[in-house]
C-alpha cells in the first residue's frame, strides 16, 4: 500500500518573542498618544507638539537618539492631523519635525523609514500654497537623497541631491555627496560597457553593414522603377497624339481674342496719333508707350468723374441747405411774431412744453453750417516778383495783375453726423441744452486778389466746366489752391464743452503745397491761423445755441 504523506501549506515565517513584544510596545505606546490626543484641543495640541521637538532636538545633541526619535513621532501624532485653518502651524512643525525625524532614522540604521518621512515632508513642501521655505525644502530632499544612497538607489538619490542643490547652491555638503554619487555612478557604468562591449560592438557592425546593404537595394530599385516610367511614357508618345494636343485645340479662341485686342488697340494708337499731330502734339511711336498713356488717360478720366462726382453732390446739398435755410427764416417769423402777440397781451403761462428734438436738430446743423462754410482768413499779401517764382504763366495770366494774398476758408461740411436735443426738466432749473456731433470740415488755401470771392458754389463750378474747361470739372472750390485738407473731431458735444475754444480738431493734408519751402511755410500757417478760427466759431455756435433754445 503506497503511503500518501500530510500536504503542507505555504505559511508566513513564525514571529519570535521578542518580535511580539515590540509590536505589542508600539501599539500601547500609540494608543497613549492618540487617548492624550483626543483630550487636547487645537492650540494645545500646536504647544505640546512645539515642545516635544525643542525636547527631541535636546536629546539628539546630547546623544539619545533613540529618546529624540520618540519625542518626533509622538509631536508628529499631534499635529499631522490638525484642521485646515491651522495649515500653516501644522506644516511648519510637521516638516522639519519629519526632517529630523529622518535624520535620526539614518544613525540608526533605518533607511527605509528615513526616505518614507522625507517623502513625506516633500509631499508638504511641494504644495506651492504651503509656502514651505527654500532651507527645509532642500533639507528635506537632501535626507531622502542620503536615505536613498544606503538603500543603493543611486540614480533616485542623485535627482533628489540635484534638486536639494538646487534649492540650496551654496552647499557644500550636498554638493560633496552629489559629486560621490555622480561619481560612482559613473563608475558603474564604465564597468558595463567594458563588460558588454566586445558584443556591443559585434552587433553594432552587423547593423551598419545591414543598413548599407539596405539602402544600396532601395536605390537599385529606384532607378529601376524610373527607367520603367520613362520607357512607358516614351511608348505613348510614339503611339498616340502629340502631348497637350487638346489643351492647345481648347487654347486656340482665347488666343485668336487676345489677337484681335492687339489688332483694335494697335488701330486705336494710329488714330490717336492722328489726333495729336492735328494739335500739334508728338506721336507714340511704340506699343508700350502708349499702352503707358492710354493707362495715365484712364486714370484721369476716372479722376475726373469723381470730381464731377463730388460737384453734383455739393449741388444736391447746396439745395438741402437752400431748404434749411428757408425753414430757419419761416422759424425766425415766427418767434418773432409770439414775441410780439406776448408783449401786446399779458402771457399766462400754460402747461410745461418740452422742445422737439427733430427741430432743435436742424436747427443746429443749419446754423453750424452756416457759421463754418465759407469761413475764412486773410493771409499777408504776395509780392509779384514772389507770385512769378510760384505760379505758372497761364495762372498768372488768369489771375492778372495787381497785388496777390493768401486766403484759406472752409470749402465743405463733408459730414455732420449726430443729433441735439433741448430738456426743461422743472421751470426752476436751468434749461438742459444737449449735442453731440462728428464733424468733419474741408478746407483750402488759395492764391487769390484782395477782396476777392474765393467760395464757388457747385453751379459756378459747372458753368466752369461747360464754358472755360472743355467739360472737365474744376479740380478745387477755388480758383488757384496752393494747399489743402481737413478738419476733423469726433466728439463735438455738450458733454466735452471747452470755454476757452480749444477743441480738438484734427489736421489732415489732402493736397501738398508743391511751389517751394517759402510758400510752404507761409499756407501752413495760414492753414493754422484758419483752424483757430473754426474753434472760435465752434464755441460761438455754443453760445448762440444757448440763448436761442433758453
Amino acid at each position: 500500500q503506497e503511503f500518501a504523506g500530510p500536504t503542507f501549506a505555504l505559511m508566513a515565517p513564525a514571529k519570535t518573542f521578542l518580535e511580539y513584544q515590540a509590536e505589542k510596545r508600539e501599539r500601547e505606546w500609540n494608543d497613549k498618544v492618540q487617548a492624550q490626543k483626543v483630550s487636547m484641543g487645537n492650540e494645545e495640541r500646536v504647544k505640546r507638539a512645539t515642545d516635544w521637538k525643542r525636547i527631541g532636538n535636546d536629546k539628539f545633541k546630547a546623544g539619545n537618539v533613540c529618546e529624540a526619535r520618540d519625542y518626533y513621532r509622538e509631536a508628529i501624532i499631534y499635529v499631522e492631523d490638525l484642521v485646515d485653518a491651522r495649515r500653516k502651524e501644522r506644516n511648519d512643525l510637521l516638516v522639519p519635525l519629519y526632517c529630523n525625524l529622518a535624520q535620526v532614522y539614518l544613525k540608526l540604521d533605518s533607511p527605509e523609514k528615513a526616505e518614507d518621512v522625507s517623502s513625506k515632508a516633500l509631499v508638504i513642501a511641494e504644495m506651492p500654497r504651503n509656502a514651505v521655505g527654500a532651507g527645509m525644502h532642500s533639507k528635506a530632499q537632501f535626507r531622502r537623497g542620503l536615505a536613498r544612497i544606503c538603500l543603493e538607489k543611486l540614480d533616485e538619490a542623485r535627482e533628489d541631491l540635484r534638486a536639494a542643490l538646487k534649492l540650496q547652491p551654496g552647499s557644500e555638503e550636498i554638493a560633496k555627496q552629489l559629486a560621490a554619487v555622480q561619481a560612482t555612478l559613473a563608475d558603474q557604468a564604465k564597468k558595463a560597457k567594458e563588460a558588454m562591449g566586445g558584443f556591443l560592438q559585434r552587433e553594432a557592425n552587423r547593423d551598419e553593414q545591414r543598413r548599407q546593404a539596405d539602402e544600396r537595394r532601395s536605390e537599385r530599385r529606384a532607378l529601376a522603377e524610373q527607367r520603367q516610367q520613362m520607357q512607358t511614357a516614351f511608348a505613348k508618345l510614339s503611339k498616340g497624339s502629340m502631348l497637350y494636343e487638346e489643351r492647345e485645340k481648347e487654347m486656340e479662341p482665347v488666343r485668336q481674342k487676345e489677337v484681335e485686342k492687339k489688332n483694335t488697340l494697335e488701330l486705336e494708337q494710329s488714330l490717336t496719333n492722328i489726333l495729336d499731330e492735328s494739335k500739334g502734339h508728338p506721336k507714340t511711336e511704340k506699343f508700350d508707350d502708349f499702352m503707358e498713356k492710354k493707362l495715365a488717360r484712364c486714370k484721369d478720366q476716372h479722376t475726373e468723374l469723381d470730381q464731377k462726382k463730388k460737384i453734383l453732390d455739393k449741388k444736391t446739398k447746396e439745395e438741402h441747405w437752400g431748404e434749411d435755410d428757408a425753414w430757419k427764416e419761416q422759424r425766425d417769423d415766427h418767434r418773432r411774431r409770439l414775441a410780439e402777440e406776448r408783449s401786446q397781451e399779458p402771457f399766462a403761462p400754460g402747461p410745461r412744453t418740452m422742445w422737439e428734438a427733430k427741430e432743435v436738430a436742424r436747427w443746429c446743423e443749419q446754423r453750424l453750417r452756416d457759421t463754418l462754410v465759407g469761413a475764412f482768413v486773410d493771409g499777408q499779401d504776395l509780392e509779384p516778383r514772389f507770385a512769378k517764382s510760384v505760379l505758372e504763366s497761364q495762372e498768372l495770366e488768369d489771375i492778372g495783375s495787381g497785388d496777390l494774398v493768401l486766403k484759406a476758408f472752409v470749402t465743405d461740411v463733408l459730414k455732420l453726423n449726430g443729433d441735439a436735443s433741448v430738456v426743461r426738466l422743472n421751470p426752476h432749473k436751468p434749461t438742459l441744452h444737449y449735442f453731440d456731433y462728428f464733424l468733419k470740415l474741408e478746407w483750402e488755401v488759395a492764391i487769390a486778389k484782395p477782396g476777392e470771392e474765393v467760395y464757388r458754389t457747385a453751379d459756378e463750378l459747372i458753368t466752369v466746366a461747360a464754358k472755360v474747361n472743355d467739360g472737365n470739372a474744376p479740380q478745387s472750390i477755388s480758383k488757384h489752391r496752393m494747399f489743402a485738407g481737413t478738419f476733423k473731431i469726433r466728439e463735438f458735444c455738450s458733454e466735452e464743452n471747452s470755454d476757452d475754444g480749444g477743441w480738438k480738431l484734427e489736421v489732415k493734408i489732402k493736397k501738398a503745397c508743391d511751389r517751394g519751402p517759402e510758400l510752404s511755410a507761409m499756407v501752413e500757417a495760414l492753414r493754422d491761423q484758419l483752424k483757430f478760427k473754426v474753434q472760435r466759431l465752434m464755441s460761438e455756435w455754443v453760445t448762440e445755441y444757448k440763448e436761442y433754445w433758453a
